[in-house]
């Protein structure tokens, strides 16, 4: 790579690899990125919290006439694109001291941390238009609250405070008469005593929240739900896209690596309305920048009740891959735009190296 001047030039942080020079993530779409990039000037390379010093980054950058990752040395960027792979670097020193710099510098820091759910439900419940769209939530504390809430609401959706992809997830529930545990595809039935003992053996690996089962629109008698990914654009925040996942046959989660089924949003689309959608993204958007400063993107998994008012169930700071094309491809070219009008609103000076 020939010494010149780009703008913007964007650190994309990640995790350390298992050898030497080496880093995690998805290598397809940062090589996207570094190429959209390139169409408006910008550039960007890879690098992780050791890698950054006072003033320059060892970063890992695509060299795509020899298809291979070369290191060598960049300015400080002028924003970072936070990929770390895992909540517990999150929490290490370097990344805090990293985070603060970058912050105090008055540059943007796009995707501030993983989202506990917990914390998330706390700062969107707090708003007073949001409260009908999220189902009752709580922290699991005691069996005996479980049994409480059970002999109230009759079921209930159990998932890890830190968890994703829907591991961990299950649904307890109550007739009056019997207990079960559902767990993918498998419903156990129990008598209290043992529902308690089981129940007890789940809940107290981690921490987990309790989620009042919402009733929600099916396709062929499965559950299904959108995942809805959204940027932010212009102080507000917007849909980018929409991908549908519908559940296996009497599974209780629709995620695709557990039997989930991609189905297009054209198939559910006149069953909610897609402006309540774009009011949701814009006002979700705002309750998670007052809690957690600049967000640039999230997404909603978001399920359909049968008069076809949203629920929300989850949000997501890091949201996964689109398997839809256009999702993904659409998603790459706005989110490189945004870097380049979040730079320009915090520098106009090129980078040359």
């Amino acid at each position: 790579m020939k010494n010149a001047s780009y703008f913007p030039l964007v650190g994309i942080l990640s995790s350390p690899g298992k050898t030497e020079d080496s880093f995690r993530g998805n290598l397809k779409v940062f090589k996207a990125i570094q190429k959209e990039l390139t169409k408006i000037g910008g550039l960007s390379f890879i690098f992780t919290t050791n890698d950054f010093n006072e003033h320059d980054v060892n970063g890992y950058f695509y060299y795509e006439h020899a298809d291979k990752w070369g290191k060598r040395t960049f300015p400080i960027p002028d924003l970072i694109y936070n990929k770390i792979s895992f909540r517990k670097e999150e929490s290490s020193a370097l990344f805090l001291s990293l985070k603060q710099t970058f912050e105090n510098d008055g540059k943007y820091f796009f995707n501030p941390c993983f989202f506990d759910k917990w914390e998330v439900y706390l700062a969107l419940v707090k708003s007073t238009t949001l409260n009908g769209y999220l189902p009752k939530t709580w922290m699991f504390t005691t069996i005996n609250d479980v049994l409480e809430k059970l002999n109230t609401y009759h079921s209930l959706y159990v998932k890890p405070v830190n968890g994703h992809k829907g591991q961990g997830v299950y649904k307890l529930s109550y007739d009056g008469t019997s207990y079960y545990i559902h767990k993918k595809n498998q419903t156990i039935n129990y008598v209290q005593a043992d529902f308690v003992q089981d129940t007890e053996k789940l809940l107290m690996k981690k921490p987990y929240l309790l989620q009042k089962e919402i009733q929600t629109d099916t396709i062929d008698d499965c559950k299904y739900d959108l995942r809805i990914l959204c940027l932010y654009e212009k102080g507000v925040h917007k849909i980018i896209g929409i991908g549908v996942r519908k559940a296996d046959e009497n599974s209780i989660i629709t995620h695709v690596p557990n039997g989930g089924e991609i189905i297009p949003f054209q198939q559910v689309q006149d069953r909610c309305s897609e402006d309540k959608l774009d009011w949701l993204a814009e006002t979700v958007g705002r309750q998670l920048i007052e809690r957690y400063g600049f967000v640039g993107e999230f997404s909603m998994d978001v399920g359909i009740t049968p008069q076809g008012e949203p629920i929300l169930f989850e949000v997501n700071s890091k949201p996964m891959i689109f398997d839809e094309v256009d999702i993904q491809t659409k998603r790459i070219e706005r989110t490189v735009k945004l870097f380049a009008d979040l730079a320009n609103s915090t520098s106009q000076n090129k980078k040359e190296f």
